[in-house]
C-alpha cells in the first residue's frame, strides 16, 4: 500500500498593486494578421501597444503598470519565463521611480514566477534576499509569506531539512504573535517535511500538535487536520488510529471521497474485505456527486482488487475497464490540456512578436517622414533666400542706374548755366568758347557714352548672376530628390534584409523548439504505449481468469463468442456438507478464508487433470472434463481428480480434528453426457454449461454420501476398466425417476 499524504498549506493574502490605468490618445493596429480571435491574445497585444507608448512618451507610472500588467497576463497563463522577465522591467521602473514598496511586490511575483515555472534553486535565491529586507524592517506578515515560500523552494529540491528548518521560524514567529491560524499551518507543514524525510513518528506528533491547535482554535478546518493525523498513524504502522481519525474527519469535510477512499485503502490492506467494499462504494458515490474523477478512477481500481479476492471476476473485470477508461480519459485530458497552453504559449509569443515588430517599422516610417520634412523645409528656406537676394540685386542695380541718370541730369543743367554765362560776359570770345565749349561736349558726350556701355555691362553681369542662381537652385532641387530616393531605396533594402533574417532565424528557432517538442511528444507516445501494453497485458490476464483461452480469443476477434454443442463431457460438482451450520459458528472472514484456501487447491488440480473450472457457487465447486478442447480421457481425467481433492480434504479435516476444529466432509457427484457450452450475453462474459448432463452431475453429488465421489452409470461404463466402483444400486432422483449409480474407490492402475 502506498504511503498517501495530503497537504494542507494555509497561505495568508498577499497585498496587490493599486490599479490606476492612465487614458492613451491613440490605440493603433499595427499588423495585419493580428490574432484577433483569441481575447487573451488582444489582452496582451493591448497591453504592449500601451507599454510602447508610455516609453514613446515617457510616461514611466504608465510604463510600470502596462509591464504589470503584461507580467501578470503570462503569470496567469503559466507563461512563466515571460512572466518573470516583465516583472523585473518593472522592479526596475519601480526603483528608478523610488517606489520602494512597489519594486518589493515586484520581486516577490518574479520569485513566485520562478517557483511556479520549475525553477526552484533560482527562487529560493530571490526569496532569501526580500527576506533578508523584511526581517530588517521586523514587519510579521511578509516574514511569514516569504518563509513559507522558501520552504516551498526547498521541498521541491527535495531539502527536507531545510524545509523543515523554515516552518520552526514560522511556528516562532506565529507563538510569539500568538496566531492560531499560522501556527496550526507550521506544525501542518512540519508534520508533511517529517513524512518526506520518512520520520513518521515525528509526522505524528507535529500533527497532533496541529489537532491539539485546532481544538482550541476551532477556526483552523478540523477535517484536513484528522486526515493528516490519520494517514501520519498509517504511514507509522497503526492502523486502528489511522481508522479513527480518518472516520472523525470523514464527518468534517464536505467532499468525503478522498478520506472514505483512503479508509477502504487501509481496510483492503489489512485484508477487511467487506469493509473496504463498504467503504469503497462510498467513495465511489461521493466522488460521482462532487465530480471528483481522480478518486472515481481510483475506487473503481479498488474494487477491481476487491472483487478478486471475493473470486466475482466478472465484477473485478468490470471495475477495472471502468478504472482503464476514466485513467485513458484523465490522461487525455491532461495531454489536451498541456497541448493547450503550448499553443496558447505560442500565440502569446507571435502575438508580442509581430507587435513589436510591427512598433519598430512605424517607428521607421515616423522618423523617415520627420527626415524628408525636415530637408522639404531645409530646400524651402535656401530657395526662399536665393530669391531675396536676386531680388535684393536688382533693387541695387536699378538704384545705381536712377543715380547716374540724376548725376547726368545735374551735370547738363550745370553746363547750361555756365554757357549762358559766358555768353553774357564775352560775346567777343564766343567763338573760342564756343570751340572749348565744343570740345568739352563732345569729351562729356565720349564720357556719356562710356558711362552708358558701363551701366550696359554691369546689368548684364547681374542677369548672367541671376540666370546663375536660378541654375544652381535647379541643380541642388535635383540633387537633393536624386539623395531622398537613394535613402528610400536604401531604407526598403535595410528593412527587407532584416525582415528576411527575422524570418530566417524565427523559422530556425521555431524549427528547433517543433523538434524539442515532437521529441518530448514522441518520448511521452512511448511510455504511454508501454503502460498500454502493460495494462492490456494485465487485462487480458484477467480475462483468461474468467474464460477459457480457445473463448477468450475468439471473443477478442469477434466480440462474441457461439456456444457449442458437445457430445461427451464429464461434469463434476462438489460441496461441504453442513457447510451452513458450520459458517454460522466462524466469522465470516475466516469462512472465507477456508473456502479460499480449499478452491485454490481444487483449482490447482483442475489444471493438472485438463478439466475446466466454471464457477463456484457459495460452498459448491464446479468443473467439466472434455471443453472447450474436446478429447477422450475426460472421464478418467474428472475421477482422477475427484479422488486427489477427496484425500487432500481427508488431510485436511485430521489437521482440523487435531486442532479441535470441526471437520468440512466433503460430497462430489460425477456424470458424463452431452452439454451446450459457451458464453452469452453481452455483458459480464462468463463460460458456462447448460443441458440435463449438469443436472444429473448435481443430483450425484446431493445424492452421495460425505467423504465419497458418486457417479452415474453412464460414467461407470467408461472408467470401470481403470478405477475400482462399488455399485449402490438405483436411487430415486428428482425429475429423473431411479438411476443407477457407483461409489469409486481406489485407483486400480495408472493410464
Amino acid at each position: 500500500m502506498k504511503h498517501i499524504l495530503s497537504y494542507l498549506l494555509l497561505l495568508l493574502p498577499m497585498a496587490g498593486f493599486a490599479e490606476h490605468l492612465s487614458e492613451f490618445d491613440t490605440i493603433k493596429t499595427l499588423t495585419d494578421n493580428a490574432l484577433a480571435t483569441n481575447p487573451v491574445v488582444e489582452e496582451l497585444r493591448l497591453a504592449l501597444i500601451n507599454l510602447r507608448l508610455a516609453e514613446k512618451e515617457k510616461r514611466p507610472e504608465s510604463m510600470l503598470v502596462a509591464s504589470l500588467q503584461i507580467a501578470n497576463i503570462y503569470n496567469r497563463e503559466r507563461f512563466f519565463s515571460k512572466a518573470v522577465d516583465y516583472y523585473r522591467q518593472a522592479e526596475l521602473l519601480a526603483e528608478q521611480a523610488g517606489d520602494e514598496a512597489s519594486a518589493l511586490s515586484c520581486q516577490w511575483l518574479a520569485a513566485s514566477a520562478m517557483l511556479d515555472g520549475g525553477q526552484p534553486a533560482r527562487a529560493h535565491e530571490a526569496f532569501l534576499k526580500l527576506l533578508d529586507q523584511h526581517a530588517k524592517s521586523g514587519r510579521y506578515e511578509p516574514q511569514v509569506k516569504t518563509l513559507e515560500k522558501l520552504a516551498q523552494a526547498s521541498l521541491a529540491t527535495s531539502d527536507f531539512s531545510r524545509a523543515n528548518d523554515y516552518y520552526l521560524k514560522i511556528k516562532v514567529l506565529a507563538e510569539a504573535k500568538h496566531d492560531p491560524v499560522t501556527l496550526a499551518t507550521a506544525l501542518n507543514n512540519l508534520g508533511f517535511a517529517a513524512n518526506r524525510r520518512q520520520d513518521f513518528k515525528a509526522a505524528v506528533e507535529y500533527f497532533t500538535q496541529a489537532e491539539v491547535v485546532y481544538r482550541e482554535n476551532p477556526a483552523v478546518s478540523s477535517g484536513y487536520v484528522y486526515t493528516n493525523l490519520g494517514i501520519a498513524w498509517n504511514n507509522l504502522g497503526e492502523s486502528v488510529q489511522s481508522l479513527q481519525n480518518l472516520q472523525r474527519a470523514d464527518n468534517g469535510l464536505e467532499d468525503k471521497s478522498y478520506v472514505q477512499h483512503l479508509i477502504a485503502s487501509i481496510y483492503l490492506k489489512n485484508n477487511d474485505i467487506y469493509n473496504a467494499l463498504q467503504y469503497n462504494e462510498l467513495a465511489i458515490g461521493s466522488a460521482r456527486k462532487t465530480a471528483n474523477v481522480q478518486v472515481q478512477c481510483d475506487a473503481y481500481e479498488a474494487a477491481s482488487q476487491i472483487y478478486q479476492q471475493l473470486f466475482e471476476y466478472d465484477k473485478a473485470f468490470d471495475f477495472y475497464k471502468k478504472h482503464l477508461t476514466l485513467k485513458d480519459s484523465l490522461l487525455r485530458g491532461e495531454r489536451q490540456r498541456q497541448l493547450d497552453l503550448e499553443n496558447l504559449h505560442n500565440l502569446l509569443e507571435q502575438a508580442e512578436t509581430e507587435t513589436l515588430q510591427g512598433f519598430t517599422e512605424e517607428e521607421l516610417r515616423n522618423l523617415t517622414m520627420e527626415r524628408l520634412k525636415t530637408e522639404a523645409e531645409r530646400l524651402q528656406l535656401l530657395t526662399d533666400n536665393q530669391s531675396l537676394e536676386a531680388d535684393r540685386k536688382e533693387k541695387q542695380v536699378a538704384l545705381l542706374l536712377r543715380e547716374q541718370e540724376a548725376k547726368e541730369a545735374n551735370l547738363r543743367t550745370a553746363q547750361l548755366e555756365a554757357e549762358r554765362n559766358r555768353q553774357e560776359l564775352n560775346i567777343a570770345t564766343q567763338q573760342l568758347l564756343a570751340a572749348e565749349q565744343g570740345r568739352e561736349i563732345a569729351s562729356l558726350s565720349q564720357q556719356n557714352q562710356l558711362d552708358s556701355l558701363e551701366a550696359a555691362r554691369q546689368q548684364a553681369e547681374n542677369q548672367q548672376q541671376i540666370a546663375g542662381l536660378e541654375n544652381e537652385k535647379r541643380l541642388s532641387e535635383m540633387q537633393l530628390r536624386q539623395q531622398a530616393e537613394f535613402r528610400k531605396s536604401a531604407y526598403r533594402l535595410g528593412g527587407l534584409l532584416g525582415l528576411i533574417l527575422l524570418v530566417i532565424f524565427g523559422s530556425w528557432l521555431y524549427g528547433r523548439r517543433l523538434n524539442r517538442r515532437l521529441a518530448h511528444q514522441n518520448r511521452q507516445i512511448e511510455a504511454q504505449k508501454q503502460e498500454i501494453d502493460t495494462e492490456r497485458s494485465r487485462a487480458e490476464g484477467l480475462l483468461l481468469n474468467i474464460l477459457p483461452g480457445q473463448v477468450a480469443q475468439e471473443l477478442k476477434l469477434k466480440g462474441s463468442a457461439t456456444p457449442q454443442h458437445y457430445d461427451s463431457v464429464t461434469m463434476m460438482f462438489t460441496d461441504f456438507q453442513g457447510f451452513t451450520k458450520i459458517s454460522a459458528t466462524m466469522p465470516p472472514t475466516e469462512v472465507v478464508s477456508e473456502l479460499n484456501e480449499c478452491f485454490l487447491v481444487f483449482d490447482e488440480i483442475a489444471e493438472r487433470y485438463r478439466l475446466e473450472k466454471i464457477k463456484t457457487i457459495g460452498d459448491s465447486y464446479m468443473c467439466a472434463g472434455g471443453v472447450p478442447v474436446e478429447n477422450t480421457t475426460h472421464p478418467t481425467d474428472a475421477i482422477a481428480a475427484a479422488l486427489e481433492i477427496l484425500g487432500f480434504m481427508n488431510k485436511r479435516n485430521q489437521a482440523l480434528a487435531a486442532q479441535g476444529k470441526p471437520e468440512w466432509k466433503i460430497r462430489i457427484g460425477i456424470h458424463t453426457g452431452e452439454v451446450v457450452a459457451g458464453v452469452v450475453g453481452s455483458r459480464k462474459f462468463a463460460y458456462d454449461v447448460w443441458g440435463d448432463t449438469v443436472n444429473v452431475a448435481s443430483r450425484m453429488e446431493s445424492n452421495c454420501p460425505a467423504g465419497n465421489i458418486n457417479i452415474s452409470e453412464e460414467t461407470y461404463r467408461r472408467v470401470n476398466q481403470s478405477f475400482n466402483c462399488e455399485y449402490r444400486g438405483e436411487m430415486e432422483v428428482k425429475n429423473k425417476g431411479k438411476m443407477g449409480m457407483y461409489l469409486v474407490g481406489h485407483k486400480a492402475h495408472p493410464y
